[in-house]
C-alpha cells in the first residue's frame, strides 16, 4: 500500500482537492477483465415511489416554488446560480467544454460536459418559461456528447470509455451528473437515446457494483443484503466511510432511480437500487451508529465534505423518488432514523474557530474571512472547507419535511461559516468549482425565510465524538475563548494520521499548539500530531531507496496507520467545565505485525487538562529492546526558547506559551524548525497551516522505558509560568506528578492495580486530582500536614469517591 497522488480538477479559476489515497498493492481487478452480470435480485418498484420527473433531489411539486425564486430580487439566483450559468454558457458556445477535455478519468478537465449538462438541465426547470427548452436542449447535446462515446463499448485509454471511467476520480466528481441530467430533462430525450443511456448505465453499475479502484470499495459478498454478514469484518466496514465507497453509492443508485419502468422493461437498471440500499447504505449507516457516532467521519476535514455529501445527496435523491420507506428499505435510507445526521451540525461547529479572520497570506486573502479549524487527518488548504455538498441536501430535505430548527441551523451554518462568510455568500453561489453546490444554494436559501439566527449558544460547550474519539471543548462560543481538543481512535482507512493520544490547545483567537497539518506521508507521522514517537523495528516491506508510507512511519517512530496491530483504547475518561481528564492506551498502534514491527513494549498517556489554560500530560513508552529512540514532541506556531526545564513561546498575538518539561530528570530540550517537505506535487505542509516550529524532548541515552511529564500553560503575555514542580510517591503504588498553582495532579507511573500510594506536597496546595483509579470507587484520603509539606494518602476503600473518569479530587480547584 502506497500513498499516490491522483490529478486535481474543475474549473478554469480554481481547483478542487485532489485525491491521493494510499491504497492496498494491485489496485484489484481490472475493471476491463470484469464480465459479470450483477449478483442482485431484482426489486419491484414499491409504493409511493415517484413515476414523474424530475425526481432527484427536486419533484415536480417543487417547481412552482423554486421558479418563484429565479428572479432578479434573488442575489441566490441572480448574481449565483445565473450567473454561473451565464459563465458555462459562454464556455459552450465558444467549443471550450468539448475540445478541452479529454474524457479522462481522474486527470484535470477545465469543461467537464457532464457537470455543465446537469447545471443546464436544472436551469431548463427553474428558469425563465422562455429559455427552458433551449436549455434542456443544451444539457442534451452535453450529455449524449459523453454517452454516444460511452455507447461504443469499454475501451482502456479511450475517452469516456475507459473502464475506470465510472469509478476514478471523476466519477466522485461529476459521475452524478449522468443521471441528474438524464432524470431533469427527461421528456427531452427520445426513447433511442434512453435505450442508449441506459446500456452505458448498465455497464457503469456492473463496474461500481466490483470497483477496486482503491480499499474495499465495494460491499462483499457481492448480491448480499440487509445481512449481518455484512458487517462481519471491521475493516471492511470503517472502509465505508471511504469518499469512492461513498460516491459509488450515490452514482449507483442515482443511475437507477433515473429511467421509467418503460425505458428499462427487464427492470435491470432499477434492480441496483436494492444493493444500493441493502448493502452500501446498511454498512454506512451502521459505520454512523457505530465507530462513526458522534457526527465526525473518519476521513477528516479534506474528505468530509465530500464523504458524507455523497451520502447525503443519496439520501435526499431517496426522499424525493419516494424511496425512502423505512418499512420497505430499512431505517439507513432516511436522515431521520440516525442521530449522526443532527450531531454532525455539532460536530462541525465544534471543530471551528470562534470567529473568522482575513488571512495574512496575500496570495489567499481574496476569500475573505475564514476559520481556522481544529482539524485531523490529510489536509492541503488549513481552513474551514465549504460543507454545502453535505448541508444542502440535509438542508433541503428538511425544507420539504418541515424541519425548520435544523434548516435554520443549516443557513446560518453556510452563510457564517463558509469561506468568505456572508459577505462572500453570493460568490459561493456562482463558484464553478462546484454546479452541484450551486444549485443546493440556490434551493436552500428561500429569500423570503427570516435571518437565521445563530445556533451555537444552543449547543453544549463540550462535544465527544465517541465514534472516532475526538474530544472537543470550549469555555464559550466568544472571541477570547479557549478551545481545547484530542484525539484517540482508530486508524484504518485512507486519508488518516497517526494522532492517536494528540491534543490541541487554542487561546484568544490563536492556536498555542496544535498538530500541523498537511498532506503526505510525512505529515500523517505521529511526530508532528503533538504526541511521543517510539523507534521500532525495521519493516520487512522496506528496503533501500523505496519511499512509501511505510518508511516514513518507521523512520519518525511513529504509530502505523494502515498495519497498526489494533486500535488504541480510551482507558478512562471524564469531562467538565472544571477539568477534562483521558487516559489512553497506544501500544497496539505503534506495533505491526504485517511488517514483522512488534518492539514497543508499552505506549500510554495520562491527560489533564486544567480549564480554562493548563495542560498536565504522563507519558509512558517502553521498549521490548535497548537503545531505541523516544522522542516527545509539542508543535508550535512560533519559535521558542529553552531555559533548563522550560520552553516560552511568544505568540502573534502577543500571548505566552509556557512548556514545563519535569520528565525525564536530564531530558535534552531543544525547539527545531518544521521540515518543509514539500514534495513534486506540492503537498505536504498545508496552505496557511499556522506551525513553523516543534519542540522535541527526548533521553539521550535512550533507556528501555521512559517517562514524560509536562506542564503547559497558556497566559496572557505579561504573566509569568507557574513554578512546576515534579512529585513523587513515597510509599504504595508508584506515582509521579506535578505541583504547581496550588494544585497537584499525580498519575501513576504503570498501569497496575491500585492499592494505595503516599506522596508529600505542598502545604499550600487547594486541591489534588488523583488519577488512575476505579471509576466511582471508594477510597480512604488521609492528610498530614508538617510545617511547609502536606502527606496525603490515598488507599481503597472508604467513604471518599473516585469521579466516572477515575479521579479522585481533594479539596477545590482554585
Amino acid at each position: 500500500m502506497m500513498r499516490r497522488y491522483a490529478g486535481l480538477l474543475v474549473f478554469a479559476s480554481a481547483v478542487l482537492p485532489a485525491c491521493p489515497f494510499r491504497s492496498r498493492g494491485g489496485g484489484g481487478d481490472n475493471p476491463s477483465e470484469i464480465s459479470r452480470q450483477p449478483e442482485v435480485p431484482v426489486a419491484k418498484p414499491p409504493p409511493g415511489a415517484a413515476t414523474g420527473h424530475p425526481r432527484l433531489l427536486v419533484r415536480d411539486v417543487d417547481l412552482p416554488r423554486l421558479r418563484s425564486w429565479a428572479n432578479s430580487d434573488n442575489p441566490i439566483f441572480e448574481s449565483g446560480l445565473k450567473a454561473l450559468v451565464d459563465q458555462c454558457v459562454t464556455a459552450m458556445d465558444d467549443g471550450s467544454v468539448f475540445k478541452d477535455d479529454p474524457g479522462s478519468n481522474d486527470g484535470y478537465t477545465a469543461s467537464p460536459p457532464e457537470a455543465f449538462a446537469m447545471l443546464f438541465a436544472f436551469y431548463s426547470l427553474v428558469g425563465p418559461e422562455k429559455e427552458r427548452a433551449a436549455f434542456a436542449q443544451r444539457a442534451k447535446k452535453l450529455l449524449m456528447h459523453v454517452i454516444d462515446k460511452a455507447a461504443k463499448g469499454a475501451a482502456e485509454g479511450q475517452p469516456y470509455r475507459d473502464p475506470w471511467f465510472s469509478i476514478g476520480d471523476r466519477s466522485r466528481w461529476f459521475g452524478h451528473a449522468f443521471p441528474l441530467t438524464v432524470d431533469w430533462i427527461y421528456p427531452t430525450l427520445s426513447a433511442a437515446e434512453k435505450k442508449t443511456i441506459r446500456t452505458v448505465f448498465l455497464r457503469w453499475a456492473n463496474e461500481l457494483q466490483h470497483a477496486e479502484k482503491t480499499t474495499y470499495n465495494h460491499p462483499e459478498p457481492v448480491g448480499l443484503v440487509n445481512d449481518p454478514k455484512l458487517l462481519s469484518d471491521v475493516k471492511r466496514v470503517r472502509w465505508a466511510s471511504n469518499n469512492y465507497f461513498c460516491a459509488h453509492a450515490r452514482n449507483l443508485g442515482f443511475m437507477a432511480m433515473s429511467l421509467d419502468v418503460a425505458d428499462d422493461p427487464d427492470e435491470k437498471l432499477r434492480s441496483y437500487l436494492t444493493p444500493v440500499t441493502g448493502a452500501w447504505l446498511y454498512m454506512s449507516d451502521a459505520l454512523m451508529r457505530g465507530e462513526m457516532r458522534g457526527g465526525m467521519a473518519a476521513e477528516g476535514f479534506e474528505y468530509s465534505p465530500l464523504s458524507l455529501g455523497y451520502i447525503a445527496q443519496l439520501l435526499l435523491g431517496l426522499y424525493t423518488a419516494g424511496r425512502s420507506d423505512v418499512a420497505t428499505f430499512g431505517k439507513q435510507v432516511t436522515f431521520d432514523k440516525n442521530p449522526f445526521w443532527d450531531d454532525v451540525l455539532v460536530g462541525f461547529a465544534h471543530s471551528l474557530s470562534p470567529v473568522a479572520k482575513v488571512p495574512k497570506d496575500q496570495d489567499v486573502a481574496y476569500m475573505g474571512k475564514v476559520y481556522d479549524v481544529a482539524w485531523y487527518g490529510d489536509g492541503e488548504k488549513y481552513w474551514g472547507p465549504d460543507f454545502m455538498g453535505v448541508f444542502g441536501p440535509m438542508g433541503v430535505y428538511d425544507h420539504l419535511t418541515q424541519n425548520a430548527k435544523r434548516l435554520s441551523a443549516i443557513r446560518w451554518i453556510q452563510t457564517h461559516h463558509a469561506p468568505g462568510v456572508e459577505e462572500k455568500l453570493t460568490e459561493r453561489a456562482a463558484d464553478n468549482n462546484d454546479l452541484l453546490a450551486s444549485i443546493f444554494y440556490f434551493m436552500l436559501f428561500d429569500p423570503k425565510a427570516p435571518k437565521a439566527p445563530d445556533p451555537r449558544p444552543s449547543y453544549p460547550l463540550i462535544h465527544f465524538a465517541e465514534g472516532i474519539g475526538r474530544h472537543m471543548q470550549r469555555t464559550s462560543w466568544n472571541e477570547n475563548a479557549t478551545w481545547f481538543t484530542y484525539k484517540n481512535g482508530w486508524i484504518t482507512v485512507d486519508h488518516q494520521s497517526a494522532d492517536a493520544g494528540m491534543f490541541e490547545l487554542w487561546r484568544k483567537g490563536e492556536w498555542l499548539t496544535k498538530e500541523r497539518t498537511g498532506y503526505g506521508d510525512d505529515m500523517a507521522c505521529t511526530d508532528y500530531k503533538n504526541m511521543f514517537t517510539i523507534q521500532n523495528d525495521k519493516p520487512r516491506h522496506v528496503a533501500e531507496g523505496e519511499e512509501g508510507y511505510r518508511l516514513a512511519e518507521w523512520k519518525r517512530g511513529s504509530q502505523w496507520t494502515y498495519v497498526n496491530n489494533g486500535d488504541p483504547k480510551i482507558l478512562a475518561a471524564r469531562a467538565g467545565q472544571d477539568f477534562t481528564y483521558f487516559l489512553g492506551d497506544m501500544t497496539q498502534q505503534y506495533n505491526s505485525k504485517d511488517e514483522n514491527a512488534e518492539d514497543v513494549a508499552h505506549a500510554s498517556r495520562s491527560l489533564v487538562y486544567l480549564v480554562p489554560d493548563r495542560i498536565v500530560t504522563y507519558d509512558r513508552a517502553a521498549s521490548k529492546k535497548a537503545r531505541r529512540a523516544k522522542r516527545l514532541w509539542v508543535q508550535l506556531p512560533n519559535r521558542g526558547t529553552v531555559s533548563g526545564d522550560l520552553m516560552t513561546m511568544r505568540t502573534d498575538g502577543g500571548q505566552s506559551f509556557y512548556v514545563r518539561t519535569l520528565l525525564p530528570a536530564k531530558a535534552s530540550i531543544t525547539v527545531e524548525a518544521a521540515e518543509k517537505l514539500d514534495d513534486d506535487n506540492g503537498k505536504q505542509p498545508a496552505l496557511l497551516d499556522p506551525i513553523k516550529y516543534r519542540l522535541r524532548v527526548e533521553d539521550k541515552k535512550q533507556p528501555q522505558s521512559v517517562r514524560w511529564l509536562q506542564v503547559l500553560q497558556g497566559a496572557d503575555g505579561k504573566q509569568k509560568p507557574d513554578d512546576a514542580a515534579l512529585i513523587d510517591s513515597t510509599s504504595g503504588t508508584s506515582y509521579q506528578g506535578a505541583s504547581f498553582n496550588d494544585t497537584v495532579v499525580m498519575f501513576p507511573v504503570d498501569l497496575v492495580a491500585f492499592k494505595s500510594t503516599t506522596y508529600d506536597a505542598p502545604a499550600r496546595t487547594k486541591a489534588h486530582l488523583v488519577t488512575g483509579l476505579t471509576p466511582n470507587g471508594g477510597y480512604t484520603v488521609t492528610q498530614r500536614k508538617s510545617g511547609d509539606v502536606v502527606t496525603t494518602t490515598v488507599a481503597t476503600g472508604g467513604a471518599t469517591k473516585a469521579d466516572r473518569g477515575g479521579v479522585l479530587v481533594i479539596g477545590k480547584l482554585p
